[in-house]
Parts: C-alpha cells; structure tokens; sequence
C-alpha cells in the first residue's frame, strides 16, 4: 500500500514535464481511446486475446468543450467523427501488445470570437498508442493484470487532436467474473505528459486516471440471437482527476456509457456504446457514440 500511495502521490508533482505549451490547441479532447481488439469496454478491462486481432472503431463525438463569456459561446471543437484503426497480439497466455491509430474529421469554432479567427482544421490525424498488459496474478474467477501504454505525438497538435508531446500511462486492472453471467472490471492509474498546456483557465498535465464498468450476459432471445453469440449489455464510468500546479488546476471530466456487445461469429465482435459527459469540464462530451468491430482469427 506504502508504494502504490507513492506512486498515485507522484502524478500529482510535474516532476518531469516541461514548461507548458505555448499552444493551448495542443491537446487531445477526445479522451476515449479503447483498446484495440477488446469489444468490452471503453478501456482496458482484462478482456481476452486469444490469437490477434484486427479492430476498427467508428466514433462521433458532441462538444467536448465550451467556452463563454457574458457575450459569447464557443465549442472550439463542436462535433468530431473518427476512424481508430488498431490490433492486437497475444503473447503467450499471459501478455499482450497493442497499437492504435485515430483518423478524424471535424467541425467547431476553434478560437473564433475570442481573439483568434483561424479556422479550425477539418481533417486530422491524432495520435499513435503503443500498449502492453501483462497479468500478474490469477485466482478462480478474479485476475489482476498491469498496463503500459506510450502515445506519441504523430498528430495534428494546433487543432485539439493531439497532445503537445508524448505521454506514458500506467494502470492496474482488476477483472472478476462473477455467477450469473456478471462480470465487473475496474482500472486506475497515472498519465504523465511531456509536456503541459494551458487552455482556458486548466492546466492540461499529469493526472489520475480510473474507470469501472460491468457487463452482463443477455439471455437469448429467438430471432434476435443464439447463445452462442454471447450478447453482453455493457455499462461503465470513467474518470480523470488533473493535476494542481501553482495555483492551476487540471481538467477532470466524468463519462458515464452504456452499450450492447456481442459475437455474430467466433472470430468476428461487435460493440456498440453511447456515453455523456456527467460535468462541465474540458473533454467531457455532450455525447458520444461507438461502433466497433474487431476479427479475431483462431478466436474460440
């Protein structure tokens, strides 16, 4: 417990972060990035790999900021609709890797009324995840895993797609499958960024990151699906708790989603999510919407 404390107490200090960026346009707003081939939740929740996997997510994403004034409402980004391609690779029976790269096209007002009338770029390419989890404990129906994960700003980082530089997050997963066709995963950890920027009145840096979820087995219903197509309503909340530096707090959004999963074959999964925003802060959308599909090849 001594250590843990340590290491969520260190996200709070900007130890290795550089001055903030000068950009306040260099961030990432969508902060839902699922991982690649896990048709579960929208993140990481000890979900099986048999073989690898191929997965392609279809996302909209509705005002995930606002700014105003007396006068004045801005969404700097107001609607946002993007293809993340990734896979996914078991190794042994134990770990797995994972990449993911987001494609997007988008629409709002950047910074118009307030100072600065550039257009906001429609089409960007945000940036790219490389991941690892490793499971570091088992017992009858409960596992524990670790996660790594670096992003690298291959993005497009003066229209709000991608962050100033690279990022590194690391999470523990808990994962318990529970009778009756129950399971509940949740995860918590540290993001540090490379570098941090001031947009608005936060400080976007180094934060706490958690998120629970469940998923529950829908019974077959003829006509709609067999048994064998495992059906699983899915319901989860994730949040961020930013960094306070000098006075300058970080943003902290909370998102509540709800969804429907399920395998039409085998080796072939589907998932659809929708989700909101539960406060008034930066990367907290008005709303939310998933399709993913991901083939897993071998798959059992």
């Amino acid at each position: 417990m001594k250590r843990l404390a340590a290491v969520l107490a260190l996200a709070a200090s900007p130890a290795f972060a550089e001055q903030p960026s000068g950009r306040p346009e260099a961030v990432q707003l969508d902060r839902d990035a699922p991982p690649p081939g896990q048709v579960e939740l929208g993140f990481d929740g000890g979900a099986p790999i048999q073989t690898w996997a191929l997965s392609a997510q279809l996302g909209f994403l509705d005002r995930p900021m606002r700014l105003h004034t007396t006068e004045i409402e801005v969404f700097p980004v107001e609607q946002r609709e993007t293809l993340a391609l990734g896979a996914a690779i078991a190794l042994g029976t134990s770990a797995i890797a994972d990449i993911r790269m987001p494609f997007s096209h988008q629409s709002g007002d950047r910074w118009q009324g307030l100072g600065d009338e550039r257009a906001l770029d429609a089409w960007v390419l945000g940036d790219l995840a490389l991941g690892a989890r490793l499971r570091i404990a088992q017992r009858a129906g409960a596992s524990i895993f670790a996660r790594a994960q670096l992003t690298l700003p291959t993005g497009d980082d003066h229209d709000f797609a991608g962050d100033a530089r690279y990022s590194v997050a690391w999470n523990l997963i808990g994962r318990f499958s529970l009778p009756g066709g129950l399971v509940i995963a949740a995860t918590a950890g540290v993001r540090f960024r490379g570098r941090e920027v001031q947009l608005a009145d936060r400080l976007v840096g180094d934060e706490l990151t958690g998120a629970i979820g469940a998923t529950y087995e829908i019974p077959a219903i003829p006509g709609l699906w067999c048994p064998a197509n495992r059906v699983r309503a899915t319901a989860e909340v994730d949040g961020v708790l930013g960094n306070d530096v000098a006075g300058e707090r970080g943003p902290s959004p909370l998102e509540g989603r709800i969804g429907l999963v399920g395998k039409i074959r085998p080796w072939l999964a589907v998932g659809v999510r929708i989700g909101k925003g539960l406060d008034d802060q930066i990367g907290a959308p008005r709303f939310r919407g998933l399709l993913e599909v991901a083939f897993e090849p071998g798959a059992e």
